[in-house]
């Protein structure tokens, strides 16, 4: 039942932000019966009478519940903006103390600028931390599952006037950005590659590595330059392949890759000079 889903969805995701099973169900339950008694919150949640007192306790003192009655005791729920906008205010201030904290734990440390990212949804995670952080350009070698996956990081450096270039043998919807494919079924590719990912942002910062959906895929994080310079290498060879095959003018894109590495026209017509 697309409710059912819906409530479980948002208890989930309760969950994942600290608060107990009993206490998502509870918050779930008043939201759409209050005010209600604990008696009438238990039934409805599921959550035992034992229980739901204290419950119930734990989520006004969190500023989620409010009672409203005192004999007996009815609670409403913090209306679903206003929590969203606690919850955002707590986890930030809780972030930047954090962020803080570990900045001056890493001072005393030298910082590892490669790490391995094992398993897929954290390759997503990072890739998208890349791409949100992104302030210039973005570049990638992806599939089409992938590119999807990414899509609202992709199109929110678009609107922030960031360069998104993505080449795929897959098909790509054009309005994650300036989009090479050779438009290979997904599925068909499937059969000779496994997915994998480059993705590169401002220059700086990249993930390179596999892209299988699967607890044990591998990918590297990292902001090594000679490692970024291999990745944007095979970019500008996957670019300028695709520029050959399908006679699109791509030097641009060629360009805006390689401004930073070395000048290897102009080196080698300096030496022939020479």
């Amino acid at each position: 039942m697309p409710g059912a889903s819906r409530e479980d969805s948002v208890i989930q995701t309760l969950k994942e932000l600290g608060f107990t099973v009993g206490e998502g169900k509870a918050y779930v339950a008043l939201l759409k019966n209050h005010p209600a008694t604990g008696y009438e919150v238990s039934a409805q949640s599921g959550v035992p009478r034992s229980a739901i007192y204290n419950v119930l306790r734990r989520l006004e003192s969190l500023g989620l519940v409010n009672s409203v009655h005192a004999k007996p005791a009815r609670y409403v729920p913090l209306e679903p903006d206003r929590l969203t906008e606690l919850l955002e205010t707590r986890f930030s201030s809780t972030v930047e103390n954090l962020k803080d904290s570990l900045t001056a734990l890493s001072a005393r440390t030298s910082p590892s600028t490669t790490w391995t990212v094992q398993g897929y949804q954290a390759m997503l995670d990072q890739a998208r931390n890349v791409v949100d952080s992104a302030r210039r350009s973005v570049y990638a070698s992806i599939w089409e599952r992938e590119a999807l996956a990414l899509k609202d990081s992709l199109v929110a450096a678009l609107d922030r006037d960031v360069e998104v270039v993505l080449f795929s043998f897959t098909a790509l919807q054009e309005c994650m950005g300036r989009v090479l494919s050779y438009n290979i079924e997904q599925d068909d590719l499937a059969r000779y590659w496994k997915h994998k990912i480059i993705l590169i942002g401002d220059h700086k910062e990249a993930i390179i590595g596999g892209a299988d959906d699967v607890p044990e895929n591998r990918a590297v994080m990292t902001t090594e330059s000679s490692l970024i310079e291999i990745a944007i290498s095979n970019l500008v060879l996957d670019v300028t392949l695709y520029g050959e095959r399908t006679e699109t003018d791509v030097h641009d894109i060629v360009t805006g890759l390689s401004m930073h590495m070395a000048p290897i026209d102009d080196l080698l017509d300096g030496s022939t000079n020479g």
